[in-house]
């Protein structure tokens, strides 16, 4: 592919965990690049997800349904992959109340003791 050709783009749509998830990747038959999601529940949507860099898919970072970068205890929140940042939006983020996305984000984050 040249520098002036614009990659083929497809939209991946799955549920998980009661949550649509919505995915709009580029060069599907090669190297399937994710550019972003969203993830809503009841048609209200949760947040977005997109990947900073589309060449290693890493640097994973979500915005929230205010359009805000998903945050704890001031720290960005920045999953390892669209695997997890999947799991963040539609497990943690569906929580009732502030307190209890806070609580499941300690508790995702936290390392293991043993």
């Amino acid at each position: 592919m040249t520098p002036y050709e614009v990659p083929e783009t497809v939209i991946r749509r799955f549920t998980e965990n009661g949550c649509e998830v919505t995915a709009i990747v580029a060069d599907p038959a090669d190297a399937q690049q994710t550019l972003y999601g969203t993830v809503t529940r009841d048609g209200a949507l949760v947040g977005s997800y997109y990947c900073a860099d589309r060449v290693r898919q890493s640097e994973w970072h979500i915005v929230t349904a205010l359009g805000l970068p998903l945050t704890l205890d001031g720290q960005p929140v920045n999953p390892v992959s669209e695997g997890a940042a999947v799991l963040v939006l539609t497990s943690i983020l569906t929580a009732r109340d502030s307190y209890e996305v806070e609580q499941r984000l300690r508790d995702a984050t936290r390392p293991p003791q043993g």
